[in-house]
């Protein structure tokens, strides 16, 4: 009587094979852990450019629809949270500072004479909680700096 002896099943992978797909795997998660920083730094840097340009845009926005001789004539200081809606100065949600300067003279490229009907006002947005925040040479690459003119148009 002769025994069957079944050949050894090749399914299964072997230890070689095992080991060098986990060494695969493993460079591949370092890689995408390596640049797990630079998108987060670059979503913080987008989400400041947001909100920076929706606080420019809604003081603008005021600037405009207000009387031209009811613009600010000295340094004003607005409050805004992480939001981008005006805040008091001793709101709990304070993330920006804004400053507005405004220049009253205002002579543009080749033109003779002052523009009597139209000012420059100098917004200045820094990313702080602080209400103090002070604005200056000191400190400038804290916060950014935008140059608007607001015309009269009544």
């Amino acid at each position: 009587m002769k025994l069957l002896i079944k050949p050894r099943s090749q399914a299964g992978f072997s230890l070689v094979e095992v080991t060098l797909a986990v060494a695969i795997a493993a460079l591949a998660i370092i890689t995408l852990l390596g640049l797990l920083p630079q998108g987060l730094e670059m979503a913080r840097k987008t989400a400041l450019m947001i909100n920076d340009s929706n606080i420019l845009a809604q003081v603008t926005h005021d600037m405009e629809n207000a009387a031209f001789d009811k613009l600010p004539t000295s340094i004003v200081k607005k409050y805004y949270n992480d939001q981008g809606r005006e805040v008091q100065q001793d709101a709990t949600d304070l993330a920006f500072v804004v400053e507005i300067e405004p220049q009253q003279v205002v002579a543009l490229p080749k033109a003779e004479k002052t523009q009597p009907y139209m000012r420059r006002m100098v917004i200045r947005i820094a990313a702080s909680s602080t209400p103090g925040f002070v604005f200056g040479t000191d400190n400038a690459p804290s916060y950014v700096t935008f140059n608007q003119l607001i015309a009269k148009t009544r």
